[in-house]
C-alpha cells in the first residue's frame, strides 16, 4: 500500500476499539482490488462523538463504521437515514458524499447471513429466542429476528428501562411477534426463558477482551438449540466455548463482522468486496 495525498480515508468509531479486526479487513480488500485507500480505527469517548462526526465532513473522510458504544446516538449527527437503519433505530455504516453523511446498517444482514452460513439457521417462524444485551447491536439482531418472523424474544439486560424501551419500540412495530423483557439478574426467568427458546444471541459486550463473561445457564437450553455471540475477539468466547462442549452448534461474531463489513465495502465503493481475502485477513489479525 502506497499512501499519497490521494489517499481515501475510511475508519472505525467506538469506545474501546484497540479490539477491532476492522482495519486489517478492509485495507486487505483495499489492496485486493487496487484501491488508493486506507482504514484506521478511532477510539471516540461518547461526549466527543458530535465532534468526531464534524471530522467527517472537515478531513473529507470518505465512510465510517460505528460501533459501541455510538450506534444510536450517532444518527443524530448524521443528515439522512436509510430506511433500514431507521428502522433498527440504529447506524453502523456512514458515507460521505460531497459533505453530506448518509447512515446505513449492514448489521441486519450481516447477523441473518452469519447464521445462515456458520449455524445452518434461515427458518425462524417455530423459534423463540433469548437476546441478551438491549444496545444498537440489539436493535439490529431484533430487526432481523422479527423481519423472518420469529414466534417469541425474550430481552435480558441488566439496565431493565433499556430492555423495557427496545420491548416497546419493536411490539409497536412488529405485532406479530412477543417482545417481553427481564432483568438480567433474574436467574429464575432466565432459566425459564432458555428452557422454551431455540435460539440465545448475545449482543452485549460481556465477554470482550478486557470485560467480565457470561454467566448463563445454557445446560437448560435443549440440544438442538443455538448460540450466537456476537462478541468476535476473543474469537472463542467463553460463551461459545461453554455452547460447544454442551453440544450445541455456536459461533462468535466473526462472521457477522466479515458480512457486515462486506456490505459496508459495496456501499461506500460500489464494488463488490473480496469476502475470502476479509476473512483471511481477519485469521491473520487474530
Amino acid at each position: 500500500m502506497i499512501i499519497d495525498s490521494s489517499t481515501d480515508l475510511y475508519g472505525i468509531f467506538g469506545h474501546p476499539i484497540k479490539h477491532s479486526y476492522s482495519p486489517a479487513m478492509h485495507n486487505a480488500a483495499f489492496n485486493k482490488l487496487n484501491l488508493n485507500c486506507v482504514y484506521l480505527a478511532f477510539d471516540i469517548p461518547p461526549e466527543n462523538l458530535e465532534f468526531a462526526v464534524e471530522s467527517i465532513k472537515q478531513l473529507s473522510v470518505k465512510g465510517i463504521n460505528v460501533t459501541i458504544p455510538h450506534k444510536q446516538q450517532i444518527m443524530n449527527y448524521l443528515d439522512e437515514i436509510s430506511d433500514e437503519a431507521r428502522y433498527t433505530g440504529a447506524v453502523n455504516t456512514i458515507k460521505n458524499t460531497q459533505g453530506r453523511l448518509y447512515g446505513h446498517n449492514t448489521d441486519v444482514g450481516g447477523f441473518l447471513k452469519a447464521l445462515e452460513i456458520e449455524l445452518g439457521v434461515s427458518e425462524f417462524t417455530e423459534m423463540s429466542a433469548v437476546l441478551i444485551g438491549a444496545g444498537g447491536a440489539a436493535r439490529a439482531v431484533l430487526s432481523a429476528l422479527c423481519i423472518k418472523g420469529i414466534r417469541s424474544i425474550n430481552i435480558f439486560n441488566r439496565t431493565v428501562e433499556k430492555a423495557s424501551n427496545l420491548s416497546e419500540y419493536f411490539s409497536s412495530k412488529f405485532d406479530n411477534v412477543s417482545i417481553d423483557y427481564y432483568d438480567l439478574n433474574d436467574n429464575s426467568m432466565l432459566e425459564k426463558s432458555l428452557g422454551s427458546s431455540q435460539i440465545v444471541i448475545n449482543s452485549s459486550s460481556a465477554g470482550m477482551a478486557g470485560h467480565d463473561a457470561l454467566n448463563i445457564p445454557l445446560d437448560k437450553l435443549e440440544q438442538s438449540s443455538y448460540v450466537y455471540d456476537l462478541v468476535y475477539n476473543p474469537r472463542n468466547t467463553e460463551l461459545v466455548k461453554k455452547a460447544l462442549s454442551l453440544g450445541h452448534r455456536a459461533a462468535s461474531g466473526l462472521g457477522m463482522l466479515l458480512y457486515q463489513g462486506a456490505e459496508s465495502f459495496q456501499i461506500w465503493t460500489g464494488q463488490n468486496a473480496p469476502v475470502e481475502v476479509m476473512q483471511d485477513a481477519m485469521g491473520n489479525n487474530s
